[in-house]
């Protein structure tokens, strides 16, 4: 009896444990990739890319205005180095300070999974050298640059870049990911001054 109990709770627990490691498997998956298969109406992306070139602008004018301001006390007026500080930075002696430059969502839109309107940053830290073409930090005192690229192709397919110009850069190739070191001389980068010559831009595709 002792046996066929043991062998009965073995295999209770072997099946209790399957049906966990589904239940986690489906859960996982719902969260990071189920997304990517929601279809969007082409009117849908455009409304995406709309809303993403507001999003950058905004980055862009939250830089202007975090670099008048010396929030580490550290006698330098530099960039935000990261987006989420543009929301809330550290401060002096490691203080949270709330700046709400951007909201917190738009803050943290800095991982596929939480892309805000089928977007999401990619930050740009380093820059080539014009010596000898390796990377090098890029000094926040004078730079910074970011781009907004789309989740998937079905959630847009224009890529935006800001940096401490203030110009907003579209590309409405394939070519995601790819951080342009000078865009203005760049054919496939396209300096969107509004959001009118972003409609414009949307009919080309």
């Amino acid at each position: 009896m002792t046996g066929n109990t043991q062998h009965k709770i073995h295999v209770t627990g072997v099946i209790c444990t399957l049906i966990i490691t589904a239940f986690l498997s489906w859960t996982g998956y719902f969260i990071f990739f189920k997304t990517d298969e929601i279809v969007y109406s082409p009117e849908k992306i455009k409304q995406n890319q709309r809303a993403a070139f507001k999003h950058i602008s905004l980055v862009s004018k939250a830089q202007a205005e975090y670099i008048k301001h010396d929030h580490d006390k550290n006698g330098k007026l530099e960039y935000s180095r990261f987006i989420t500080h543009l929301w809330r930075t550290i401060g002096k002696d490691n203080k949270r300070v709330q700046l709400d430059l951007i909201p917190k969502k738009l803050a943290f839109a800095i991982k596929r999974r939480r892309a805000s309107d089928g977007y999401y940053f990619v930050q740009k830290f380093k820059k080539a050298s014009s010596s000898d073409g390796t990377d090098v930090d890029m000094d926040p005192e004078k730079e910074w640059g970011v781009l907004m690229i789309p989740v998937a192709e079905h959630t847009g397919h224009i890529t935006f870049f800001a940096d401490q110009s203030g110009n907003i850069y579209a590309n409405n190739t394939n070519t995601r990911m790819s951080i342009p070191e000078n865009p203005e001389f760049n054919d496939s980068w396209v300096l969107l001054k509004d959001e009118q010559e972003l409609i414009s831009l949307q009919q080309i595709k």
